[in-house]
C-alpha cells in the first residue's frame, strides 16, 4: 500500500449505543475496559456519567445518550464497556457504551458529512444527533448491511460545554 492509499484510510473502533453504530479513530483509544464501577457525582451536568477509577487514574465519563438525546437506560446493559481515551484527546476520559464491535477501515473519502448530504434514509437516524455539536459527528460511512456514525473523538469532552451542559 503506498502512501497515499494509507493516509487516505483509517482504522476505527466501533460500539453500539442505543441500537447504533458508532465509530472513532483508534489512534485516539488507549484500551477498552469491563470495568464500569462508576461513581456518580451529584449535582453534576447531565453529560457527565461520573468518575472511573482505572489502576489509581480517576478519570471523567461523559454520557453520550445524553449528548445525543437518546433515551436513558436504569442500569447498563449487560454487555457495556468504557471506552477510553489517550491524553492526547483533551485530557483523558472514557465513555459508556452499550456494546463493543469490531475494528474496521475505514476510507476517509467515503465518509458522508451528514450536514451537507442526507438523504430521506438518513434524515431519523440523525434527528437526535442534530442536537449534539456539529463536529462531534465527523459524517455517516455506509457499511455493507448499515451505517457508521463516525465520531470525532476530540469533540467529545468539548460538546457537552458548547450546550452549556458542563460549564453551570
Amino acid at each position: 500500500m503506498n502512501a497515499s492509499t494509507h493516509d487516505s484510510r483509517t482504522l476505527m473502533c466501533t460500539f453500539r449505543m442505543a441500537g447504533r453504530l458508532f465509530g472513532v479513530d483508534i489512534i485516539d483509544i488507549k484500551e477498552v475496559s469491563e470495568n464500569i464501577d462508576i461513581t456518580r457525582i451529584h449535582h453534576a451536568p447531565s453529560t457527565i456519567k461520573g468518575f472511573l477509577n482505572i489502576r489509581g487514574q480517576i478519570l471523567l465519563v461523559m454520557d453520550l445518550r445524553e449528548i445525543f438525546s437518546f433515551e436513558p437506560v436504569d442500569r447498563p446493559p449487560p454487555k457495556s464497556k468504557i471506552v477510553l481515551f489517550k491524553s492526547g484527546v483533551d485530557e483523558p476520559f472514557g465513555i459508556l457504551v452499550d456494546s463493543i464491535g469490531d475494528v474496521v477501515e475505514v476510507d476517509k473519502g467515503r465518509i458522508v458529512d451528514r450536514r451537507r448530504h442526507e438523504s430521506e434514509d438518513t434524515a431519523q437516524t440523525h434527528a437526535n444527533l442534530r442536537k449534539a455539536s456539529k463536529d462531534l459527528v465527523l459524517g455517516v460511512y455506509p457499511l455493507e448491511k448499515e451505517l457508521l456514525l463516525a465520531l470525532n473523538a476530540r469533540s467529545i469532552l468539548g460538546s457537552g460545554s458548547q450546550t452549556n451542559v458542563i460549564h453551570p
